[in-house]
């Protein structure tokens, strides 16, 4: 008897063999434990500085996220800071579905939009402390769901095998 497989087979098994590097591959590119903790706690630092030291602290409390996100993308950038961060591959620019990209844009764009109409018509915050309590949900969520929602991010923008039929997936 021959060891070959027949063609359909080893197709079939060099199939499955893809389809599992490539999961894989998506999985190795969600960020340590620790840069979720970090953010959150920034992005709750922020909303709740004013709150407890008023609003003189809010161009300081600006210009320390700005560094953080600068020195984050800068080490996004190199493979040493990409390992530290826990991210030893990234996904392709090319795996990004134009789809998901497209509804990101719009979505960034109405948040903003809608952040902006609240800002011209409320005259202050509603209650006392809303920084705090925003800095809580959005830090907190961050915090406690950043992993799970950064693996369904990547998920749906991702493209699958509706989006180009036949190509190899992966990441770099």
């Amino acid at each position: 008897m021959s060891d070959r497989l027949p063609p359909a087979d080893e197709a079939a098994r060099a199939l499955r063999d893809v389809e599992q590097q490539r999961s894989r591959s998506r999985a190795s590119t969600r960020e340590s434990r620790w840069v979720s903790v970090v953010f959150g706690l920034v992005i709750f630092a922020q909303l709740a500085a004013p709150d407890f030291f008023g609003d003189g602290v809010r161009p300081w409390a600006s210009w320390a996220v700005v560094v953080l996100l600068l020195a984050y993308q800068t080490m996004l950038r190199t493979r040493r800071g990409s390992a530290l961060l826990g991210r030893p591959t990234r996904v392709r620019r090319e795996e990004i579905s134009p789809r998901f990209t497209a509804a990101a844009r719009i979505t960034i764009l109405l948040v903003l939009v809608a952040g902006f109409a609240l800002a011209l018509f409320l005259d202050g915050p509603p209650f006392p402390y809303m920084g705090t309590a925003l800095g809580v949900v959005l830090g907190g969520t961050l915090i406690f769901f950043g992993g799970t929602l950064q693996q369904s991010l990547n998920s749906l923008a991702t493209r699958g095998p509706r989006d180009m039929p036949g190509a190899v997936h992966g990441s770099h």
